[in-house]
């Protein structure tokens, strides 16, 4: 079972959002008190003898439902029933687990029913269903990007969508899509793996596939288009027990409208609770007390595009995680704040250095700054990793890379940091983090440095689909409070008010602008617009070092992977023309250098057209694999086995003269003799050999040894053909 910790609050709330229908989200009144519910006495009798009533449920369906390392069940569906049981007195307990295997024991009755479902009429067979307590739009879901350029149903002819086996609401809309492919998989995580990695073109969703891939720090996957199909989700209990739908229904009845759109919102919005700085009250000193009292006003400096951080928009407003966490201290002390305005971060550095900033509000301690700063104990700890374009390989280490040009954001600590390590390292400034992948977009700058979630919100954003995120540095990014060094009461105060903010809800705040939309009122037709930007910025964010982790390692992998098969033969699996192409001259240079010995063998299977014509393609292709596994096995780690096309194979042999490379090719021709290729019967092979003359070059090399290779199928194949430095035959 996979456990999505419930301290991860806040993830996904505006997609989860959108997939939402509420009738009047704007006003958000306080909730009343939910009216009281009176029970016949079939109803409570019926309680007394069913003191716990287990509804199943998927367990990767959040934040419906989202379940704890400790297995405490929590999300909307929980929290829902909860009320349901405090106005009612019922025990409604929900458990989790495979969505069919659910199914299968409500039919069963080995469970009381289902939560977080929708009516079917086949399952009326033996299961009653509540009033609506959810209603959803379903939404279509691609891969990052949308490769296949999904926008509408019309789209969809001929395309791949992934449905999870025995989900009868998205079985039933598959049928809507005649001309489309319906893959049938297990579960939502084969669901999402079938997207991530190119298998399937679409799935169904209604927002939990989207937060749960996030959640597993799969952030691969976007929106593609709503699809306009309603889901409205029922609890339902054995057919044979109306009186519970009796009481989930008054239950339901009794929630406050008012108090069911803030259930919604702490959920779908805010993932389970708001930003929170515990405790109230903060010990100060008289003199600290004083200063606060005396100061009322606190001048900040900040980024002013550095999401989803910190930026000031147009209409002045000052959001992102940062901007979050300083109300909430500027709340907790007592005081206003008041931004100094910049157009750039360096424009900020400078009003700090002129002393017209009380505080910056972001910032790394570096020497550079800390004449005119002072900087409380880091507050944000985030990753740094470099942008770079799509057709690059994984960076590594950037120490490796010290002859290209990085750009980084000016005056950011980046590139200071990075000075003071790689004093020769080419850094092109520019005023923000779109302006440095734009240069990378444009070739100008090998890659972007910044952080990881300012990245990826960028990337999204402005659809730059020439670029990925292609490393990660080691160090790491630690963000302070900054305060003018005049003010040394200032700084004491705020580092005991920043000691008040746990760990949860510094997460909280980032994880809800890595989704979240910037506005504060709710717009449908904006929210919609804004989907994709936001989609997969959630695992690229890096406050929460496990997930970052996990996503570079897969985007590791993935990167990885495509540079395999890059260079690699899809049938026989080893190395193909283009790798040898690379590597080659590569070890002919090092041949000269080190004045090592080199030789290379043409081999071709003989008859091989006789295998194809008599027995078709299919025992040819099973004959090549057998073939390059025998090769394979019996050269040496350092020689470079590649297939070269149809059945010839070439075996570049490093530090091996000649005598001992026909040795090799007499140990491989023994080989193949030996060997059943079975329906084909015994195979043969011929072997032409060349050694490497000191300053000729591949292509020369090559045509040696071709040479050698013809003269051996013309002496009668099943032979090896060496030729000496001379010309001479061996």
């Amino acid at each position: 079972m996979i456990l999505l910790e419930t301290t991860n609050k806040g993830w996904h709330r505006g997609l989860i959002a959108a997939a939402l229908t509420l009738g009047c989200w704007v006003s958000l009144a306080q909730a009343s008190a939910s009216r009281p519910v009176t029970l016949s006495p079939e109803e409570t009798a019926f309680l007394e003898a069913h003191p716990r009533i287990v509804l199943g449920t998927e367990r990767s369906w959040a934040p419906y439902v989202l379940v704890g390392e400790d297995g405490r069940i929590a999300g909307y569906d929980a929290e829902i029933l909860s009320r349901i049981n405090t106005v009612t007195g019922a025990n409604f307990q929900l458990v989790v687990g495979d969505w069919v295997d659910m199914i299968e024991a409500a039919r069963e009755r080995r469970i009381g029913g289902l939560s977080t479902g929708a009516v079917h009429e086949e399952r009326s067979e033996y299961l009653r269903f509540s009033d609506v307590y959810l209603s959803l739009q379903k939404l279509l879901l691609v891969r990052q990007g949308n490769p296949r350029q999904i926008r509408s149903r019309a789209d969809l002819d001929g395309k791949r969508i992934a449905i999870h086996s025995g989900n009868r609401t998205d079985e039933k809309l598959a049928l809507e899509f005649p001309r489309s492919t319906i893959l049938r998989l297990g579960s939502v995580d084969e669901v999402i793996e079938a997207l991530v990695d190119g298998d399937a073109d679409a799935s169904f969703d209604n927002g939990s596939t989207l937060f749960y891939a996030q959640k597993l720090g799969l952030p691969y996957l976007e929106i593609g288009f709503n699809l306009n199909t309603p889901l409205d989700l029922v609890f339902a209990v054995r057919n044979d027990w109306p009186e519970a739908v009796d009481i989930l229904n008054k239950g339901l009845a009794a929630i406050d409208e008012g108090e069911r759109l803030q259930i919604q919102r702490k959920w779908y919005l805010f993932g389970g609770e708001e930003l929170k700085a515990a405790p109230e009250a903060l010990t100060l000193s008289p003199q600290e007390r004083a200063y606060l009292h005396g100061k009322r006003v606190v001048d900040i400096c900040i980024d002013p595009d550095w999401m989803p951080y910190e930026r000031l928009d147009a209409e002045g407003r000052y959001l992102g995680v940062i901007a979050d966490m300083q109300r909430s201290l500027a709340k907790r002390l007592g005081v206003e704040m008041r931004i100094v305005r910049t157009r750039t971060w360096a424009e900020s550095m400078t009003a700090a250095r002129e002393g017209r900033c009380d505080i910056v509000a972001g910032a790394v301690a570096t020497p550079e700054r800390r004449p005119y700063l002072s900087f409380s104990t880091p507050y944000l700890d985030l990753p740094l990793v470099i942008a770079t374009r799509t057709d690059e390989s994984f960076v590594d280490h950037i120490g490796s890379l010290l002859d290209r040009r990085f750009a980084v954001v000016r005056k950011h600590a980046v590139s200071e940091l990075l000075r003071l390590e790689y004093p020769t390292v080419d850094l092109l400034e520019v005023d923000n983090t779109r302006a440095g992948l734009e240069a990378v977009s444009r070739g100008e700058a090998f890659g972007f440095i910044g952080t990881a979630g300012s990245i990826g919100h960028v990337l999204r954003g402005h659809a730059f689909l020439d670029l990925k995120i292609g490393g990660k540095l080691e160090q790491r990014y630690a963000v302070s409070v900054g305060v003018h060094p005049g003010n040394p009461l200032l700084l004491d105060i705020y580092e005991k008010a920043l000691a008040g903010i746990s760990d949860d809800a510094i997460e909280e705040a980032i994880t809800k602008w890595s989704v979240a939309p910037e506005v504060a009122t709710f717009d449908y037709m904006l929210l919609w617009k804004m989907l994709g930007v936001f989609a997969v910025a959630g695992g690229l964010v890096g406050y929460r070092y496990r997930i970052e982790a996990r996503h570079n390692r897969r985007l590791r992998g993935l990167n990885e992977q495509f540079e395999r098969l890059a260079v690699t033969d899809q049938l026989t699996g080893l190395y193909n023309r283009r790798l040898f192409d690379r590597l080659g001259e590569r070890e002919l240079a090092r041949a000269d250098r080190e004045d090592k010995p080199l030789a290379l063998i043409l081999v071709d299977i003989d008859h091989f057209k006789r295998i194809n014509d008599a027995h078709g393609h299919a025992v040819g292709d099973r004959v090549l694999m057998q073939f390059s596994r025998l090769l394979h096995e019996g050269t040496r780690k350092i020689d470079l086995l590649v297939r070269w096309g149809g059945e010839e194979f070439v075996i570049l042999c490093a530090d091996t003269d000649l005598d001992g490379t026909v040795r090799l090719a007499d140990k491989l021709a023994e080989r193949i003799r030996c060997f059943d290729f079975g329906v084909v019967g015994a195979l043969t092979a011929s072997f032409g050999i060349a050694r490497y003359r000191p300053g000729e070059d591949l292509e020369a090399l090559l045509k040696r040894a071709d040479e050698a290779l013809y003269r051996a199928k013309r002496g009668g194949r099943d032979r090896v053909f060496a030729e000496s430095d001379e010309g001479t035959e061996v």
